[in-house]
C-alpha cells in the first residue's frame, strides 16, 4: 500500500481520514505540539499527554482529549496502529507513525534532533513515507553547537548586568522562554519572568520540567536582574517602561543578516528549538523513507536538495504532487510545464515569494463580498510561516510600514518614476513611447525593465529593502536604491514594488478584510484582533500579538490619534427616550471642532476628528495641557471662547483657515478645550473602563482656564430634558449629549454610545 498525502486543512490523510495539524475546527485531528501556529478548536483531538496539558493552560475550553504516552502503539483506525514518538521540539511534542498493511508513515510536525534540555529526547522511527516540517531547509541554516551560543548569552547577560544595565532575553513564552531558563542555570542570576512566560513555565513544571528559580516580573524590582519575556517591539508600552535597558531576540532566524538588521533589538542569538538543516540530513537518512513530502519553510528548496542526493522527494502541495501517492522511486511523474518569462502564473512560487504575495493581492481585488475575501487572505497566510504573516499583512494594504509609524517611507512618484527609468536604461523619450500603448502610467514605466525568468524576491527582501529606504539619508540614495532593485525584478515583483513604496493605497486592500484573515491564521477572536488595531494601528504589531495570543496586552499608541466614538441625532421624544437606562448622564453639546489630545511629559499633540495634527493651530492648548502635571490622552471640544462665554463654530473656523504662523495670541480669537473622557492616564490604558470611570480619573485633573472639564448633570428621568436643551442653547451651546455611563470605549460598535439632542 501507499499512502496518500494532501494538503488541505492542515495535512489530510483520506485513506483513514485523519488531519494533522489542522487549523480549523475538525474531527480526528493529530496535534503535534501547543504551539498555536499547530492547533485549533477540535472537538476531540489526539495528542501526547504533555501537550493535552499545555493546551488547557493556553486554551480553556472542554474538550474530549485522546491522549496516549510515549511509544506505546493504539489503534487509530481499522486496520492501522499508531504510536507517538518525541519530537524533541518543546515539552510534550510528538511524531505520529502510522503502520496499515505493511506500510508505515511518520509525520514530525515541529522537531529536533539535536538534544533540547525544555523537551523529552527525539526518537526516530523507520517508516516508508515520511512528512517533515523544513523550516530551516537550507544549508544557511545550519547552527553553531548550542553551548557556544548559550555561552555566548550568558557573557551578554553578565556585561549588561556589570554596566548596570537590565538585559532583557525576548522568546516565546512556551519553549523557547523555557530553554532560555534552563540556559541560565548554574549561574547566579536573579531571573524575572513576564506573565506570559511564568504561566506556560508553571504548566511545564506540571509536566515533569524543572527550572532554575525564578521570580515574577514586576515594575518595581527589575533592576539587577535577568528578565525573560515574549517577544516585544522595540516601542511598547511594556518594554518602555524599563529604562537602561540591553534587549537580544533568541531565535534560529538570527542567522539571516535582514532578521539582524529589522529586528530593533541591542543582539540576536541564533539558538532554535526547530532542526537546522544537518539536522534534517541526518533524521531523513535515520527514517530511510521511500518518499519524503516536505512542508513548511523551505521546502522546495529542501525536495530539490534530497532529490539531489537521490531520494525520491516533493514539496506537499507542489503541482508535482497533486495530492497522489508515490510508491517507489521507480515511479516517473510527469515532466511539470516549463514556465516561460511572458507567463509567470505558470510557476509554483514559494508562499513567502513576492510572486505568491501579488497573485493573492491580484485575487482579493476581484473579490467584492467581505466574507470571500477573508476566506482567500486566510488562505494565503496558512502557506506562510508565522514570521511572514505580519509582512504580508502589512504589505497587502499598499503600506511599507504600520499606518502608526513614527517613520513612514515617503516615495516621491517622481522619484519612484526616475528610479524605473535608470534601473530600466531608458529615457523619457522611451515612456512616451510606452505610455501611448498602456492606459496605467506606472505599467508604461514597469514595462521598460527588463524581464527576468525567473523571480525570486521574498517578504523579508522587501521589508529589508523598505528598511534601507526609509534609513536612506537623502533622495539620491534613495534612487541608487530603488534603480538598482528594479533591473533585477520580475513584472509581478516590480509592480508590487513600485505599489508599496509609493503608497498606492487605493489599491490596498480593506484593513477589516486583513482582521478577519489574521483572527481566522491564528485562532484568535476576531474582536479581540480589531479592538487590538484600533489601539496601535499596527498590523504587525497585532499579527504578532495575535501569534502569542497577546492581543489584550497591545497598548495604545501614543501621540496617534484612536478612532472616535460616533453619536446619533434624536429628536425630543421623551417617551422614546424614556428606554434609556437611567440615571441619565447629561453633557452639553458644544459649538466646537472634536478634539483629541495626548500628553507625556512636555510633548503634546492636537489632532481634529479626522485625525489631522492640528497643534500648531492652538499652541496655547498646548502649552496650558503642559501645567497639567499628569500624562494622558484625552477627548474634548475645542471652543472659540470670550469672556466667559461661548462663540460661534464661525469665530473658531477663523483660527483653522490661517496659516500657524500668522497667528498671534491675544489679537486672535481665544479658543478654550472642554474635556469629557479620558483614554490613557499616566502608563494606562483606560479603554475598557466605563465611561463612569474614565470621566472619575479625568474629575482628578487639576485644570486650567484654557482646559476644564465638561459638567455632566445626572437624572434619573427624561422629565428635566426640555428645560436642559432650552438652557444650554440660550448659553450658546448647541445642545445636548446623552452618554451611557456603563459603556467601554468601543468605537468599533454598532450601536452608538451617544444620543445628541438639538
Amino acid at each position: 500500500m501507499s499512502w496518500t498525502v494532501e494538503k488541505r486543512n492542515g495535512i489530510y490523510l483520506p485513506q483513514i481520514d485523519w488531519r494533522l495539524d489542522a487549523r480549523k475546527p475538525a474531527k480526528n485531528v493529530f496535534i503535534s505540539h501547543a504551539h498555536f501556529d499547530h492547533i485549533g478548536d477540535h472537538p476531540s483531538p489526539l495528542c501526547s499527554e504533555g501537550t493535552a496539558h499545555l493546551i488547557r493552560a493556553r486554551l480553556p475550553g472542554k474538550r474530549e482529549w485522546q491522549t496516549h504516552p510515549f511509544q506505546k502503539p493504539f489503534e487509530i483506525a481499522p486496520n492501522t496502529e499508531a504510536t507517538l514518538y518525541p519530537a524533541g521540539h518543546i515539552p510534550g511534542s510528538a511524531m505520529l507513525h502510522l503502520q496499515r498493511n505493511d506500510s508505515s508513515l511518520l509525520y514530525t510536525g515541529d522537531f529536533k534532533l539535536s538534544p533540547n534540555a525544555t523537551a523529552e529526547k527525539c526518537v526516530v522511527p523507520k517508516a516508508d513515507t515520511l512528512i517533515i516540517e523544513t523550516t530551516y531547509g537550507i544549508p544557511k541554516y545550519t547552527f553553531p553547537p548550542v553551548e557556544e551560543v548559550a555561552r555566548d548569552i550568558v557573557d551578554f547577560c553578565q556585561d549588561t548586568l556589570e554596566n548596570g544595565q537590565t538585559p532583557i532575553l525576548f522568546g516565546y513564552s512556551l519553549g523557547k522562554a523555557q530553554e532560555l531558563l534552563k540556559t541560565l542555570e548554574g549561574h547566579s542570576f536573579r531571573i524575572l519572568l513576564h506573565p506570559q512566560v511564568l504561566k506556560m513555565t508553571h504548566a511545564c513544571e506540571e509536566i515533569g520540567f524543572t527550572f532554575p528559580p525564578y521570580s515574577e516580573f514586576r515594575f518595581d524590582q527589575f533592576k539587577g536582574s535577568v528578565v525573560i519575556a515574549p517577544p516585544q517591539r522595540a516601542d511598547s508600552e511594556w518594554l518602555s517602561k524599563i529604562p537602561n535597558r540591553r534587549t537580544a531576540q533568541i531565535s534560529g532566524w538570527a542567522l539571516d543578516e535582514s532578521f539582524r538588521q529589522r529586528s530593533q533589538y541591542d543582539r540576536s542569538f541564533p539558538l532554535s528549538d526547530h532542526a537546522d538543516f544537518l539536522d534534517l540530513i541526518e533524521f531523513v537518512t535515520l527514517v530511510d523513507p521511500r518518499i519524503v513530502y516536505t512542508t513548511h519553510g523551505f521546502a522546495k528548496e529542501f525536495a530539490e536538495t534530497l532529490k539531489e542526493r537521490g531520494i525520491n522527494a516533493l514539496e506537499l502541495g507542489s503541482p508535482d504532487q497533486m495530492g497522489l501517492s508515490i510508491a517507489t522511486p521507480a515511479a516517473s511523474p510527469k515532466p511539470a510545464p516549463q514556465p516561460t518569462p511572458s507567463t509567470e502564473s505558470q510557476t509554483n512560487p514559494s508562499p513567502n515569494s513576492i510572486a505568491a504575495f501579488t497573485e493573492t493581492w491580484q485575487r482579493l481585488e476581484k473579490i467584492d463580498g467581505h466574507r470571500r475575501a477573508v476566506e482567500t487572505a486566510s488562505q494565503y497566510f496558512d502557506t506562510l510561516d508565522p514570521i511572514d504573516v505580519p509582512i504580508a499583512a502589512l504589505f497587502l494594504t499598499a503600506r511599507a510600514f504600520p499606518r502608526a509609524s513614527d517613520q513612514p517611507l515617503r516615495i516621491d512618484p517622481a522619484l519612484n518614476r526616475q528610479a524605473i527609468l535608470f534601473g530600466a536604461g531608458a529615457s523619457d523619450a522611451d515612456y512616451k513611447r510606452a505610455r501611448k500603448t498602456q492606459a496605467n502610467a506606472q505599467l508604461a514605466q514597469l514595462s521598460l525593465l527588463p524581464k527576468p525568468e525567473r523571480a525570486t524576491r521574498t517578504l523579508s527582501d522587501f521589508r529589508a529593502l523598505f528598511d534601507s529606504l526609509r534609513s536612506a539619508p537623502n533622495p539620491v540614495f534613495q534612487h541608487s536604491l530603488l534603480a538598482d532593485e528594479y533591473r533585477k525584478l520580475s513584472p509581478q515583483e516590480a509592480r508590487a514594488l513600485a505599489r508599496i513604496a509609493t503608497g498606492d493605497f487605493k489599491s490596498g486592500i480593506d484593513e477589516a478584510i486583513l482582521e478577519g484573515a489574521i483572527a481566522r491564521r491564528f485562532d484568535a477572536p476576531e474582536g479581540s484582533v480589531k479592538r487590538a488595531h484600533l489601539r496601535c494601528s499596527d498590523l504587525e504589531q497585532v499579527c504578532n500579538a495575535a501569534m502569542d495570543r497577546l492581543l489584550d496586552y497591545v497598548p495604545l499608541k501614543l501621540f496617534f490619534p484612536l478612532p472616535l466614538e460616533t453619536y446619533t441625532e434624536r429628536a425630543l421624544d421623551l417617551e422614546s427616550l424614556s428606554e434609556l437606562p437611567l440615571p441619565l448622564w447629561i453633557e452639553d453639546r458644544y459649538d466646537g471642532l472634536r478634539c483629541q489630545i495626548h500628553k507625556v511629559d512636555d510633548r503634546v499633540e492636537l489632532f481634529d476628528r479626522t485625525g489631522t495634527r492640528i497643534t500648531r493651530k492652538f499652541p496655547e492648548i498646548a502649552e496650558n495641557a503642559i501645567l497639567i502635571p499628569q500624562d494622558y490622552v484625552a477627548d474634548g471640544t475645542l471652543v472659540a471662547w470670550s469672556k466667559e462665554n461661548p462663540l460661534p463654530f464661525a469665530a473658531l473656523k477663523q483660527r483653522l483657515t490661517r496659516p500657524a504662523q500668522d497667528l498671534f495670541i491675544g489679537e486672535d480669537t481665544e479658543v478654550l478645550l472642554w474635556l469629557h473622557d479620558l483614554f490613557w492616564f499616566n502608563g494606562d490604558s483606560l479603554l475598557d473602563r466605563p465611561l463612569s470611570y474614565r470621566k472619575r480619573e479625568l474629575d482628578t485633573f487639576s485644570v486650567n482656564p484654557r482646559l476644564r472639564i465638561s459638567p455632566v448633570t445626572r437624572s434619573k428621568s427624561t422629565d428635566p430634558l426640555p428645560s436642559m436643551l432650552r438652557d444650554a442653547q440660550s448659553r450658546g451651546h448647541q445642545g445636548l449629549i446623552i452618554k451611557n455611563a456603563t459603556r467601554p470605549y468601543d468605537p468599533l460598535s454598532t450601536e452608538s454610545a451617544w444620543i445628541t439632542l438639538k
